[in-house]
């Protein structure tokens, strides 16, 4: 019986340090994907360490739908000062923390997060403020407020010339809006979430994976794989990341969210096909399902719903996961 008994207790030690093993090689992955990908991208961290808190400068202030709009500027990785918008809730009052949104404008300008309803970005984020969250948004070099600075694939190519590009300066400046964030008295940082279409998109799903003070990322209109989305000829040649199929691909972005909570929408005729979100979603599910946290991530693809912001949906998202 002794015996029996001392064989169990091999077994299971034996059982515990083999699990033990493939969780710490899996975290080992994890890392030197992380690393790699920060590379590939030019995104701006000292050792892979994310940035501290920019001050926030307070601007102009206006009012849409009813909600107080006020401009900011905070300076990111190279001194350029990044416009954006906190949108506060109806009743706001600084001694509450709120569950908070960063909404990050696609191609275009931010404006259409705030009040450009008709635009594919429906003014998202004021709609998701009317629904009671504290939202901020940030421009995108090379469009709307600064436009100025040239065309964003111009950008891009300067960009390059050091091993960097475009998205990794704007995922950089999305960053250095988290860590502000992160700073704000009234945030609730337990409760904070990223989201955004296309490049919006693109910019919630980057943060999340390397800032995991995000509780849940909503990412539409971009989930595909960047070996078949990026490679048809009907996307901007911005996402063509140099070397990133090097180092890994979409759905490795994915995993780096797991296990925290993640919606991915790609709608029924978005020309971000559905298909090709569903060949990254299966390999993102699949980690979920191994870290036994299958329940938070999902996969959506409204019918109708074309290259544009689901307000509604991203906010159902947000009540059940903030």
């Amino acid at each position: 019986m002794r015996r029996k008994i001392n064989l169990l207790l091999v077994a299971l030690i034996l059982i515990m340090t083999t699990s033990f093993a493939y969780a710490n090689m899996g975290t080992n992955e994890s890392n030197t994907f992380k690393q790699n990908l920060i590379s590939v991208y030019g995104i701006h961290l000292n050792s892979g360490k994310l940035p501290d808190a920019p001050e926030i400068l307070y601007g102009e202030q206006k009012k849409v739908d009813g909600l107080d709009v006020t401009d900011i500027t905070f300076s990111s990785f190279d001194g350029q000062k990044i416009p954006g918008e906190v949108i506060y809730p109806k009743g706001f009052k600084t001694n509450i923390k709120y569950p908070t949104v960063l909404v990050f404008s696609g191609h275009g300008e931010m404006e259409e997060l705030i009040s450009k309803r008709e635009s594919y970005q429906h003014a998202g984020g004021v709609g998701l403020a009317q629904k009671g969250y504290l939202v901020y948004t940030m421009e995108n070099r090379g469009m709307g407020k600064l436009a100025k600075m040239g065309d964003h694939l111009v950008l891009d190519a300067v960009s390059r010339l050091q091993g960097g590009s475009w998205y990794g300066d704007i995922t950089t400046d999305a960053l250095y809006l988290s860590a502000a964030v992160n700073a704000i008295p009234y945030v609730d940082k337990q409760k904070i979430g990223t989201a955004g279409v296309s490049t919006g998109g693109a910019l919630s799903m980057l943060v999340a994976a390397l800032d995991d003070r995000v509780s849940a990322a909503y990412v539409q209109g971009y989930l595909g794989t960047y070996e078949k989305t990026f490679t048809d000829g009907t996307h901007d040649i911005c996402n063509n990341i140099s070397g990133i199929l090097n180092v890994g691909e979409m759905w490795d972005v994915g995993n780096l969210i797991a296990p925290r909570k993640a919606l991915y929408v790609n709608g029924e005729i978005d020309h971000f096909h559905i298909a090709d979100a569903q060949v990254s979603y299966a390999k993102i599910k699949d980690h979920y399902t191994q870290l036994g946290a299958e329940g938070n991530v999902s996969l959506l693809s409204p019918q109708g719903v074309t290259h544009e912001f689901s307000t509604q949906i991203a906010a159902d998202f947000f009540k059940k996961s903030l």
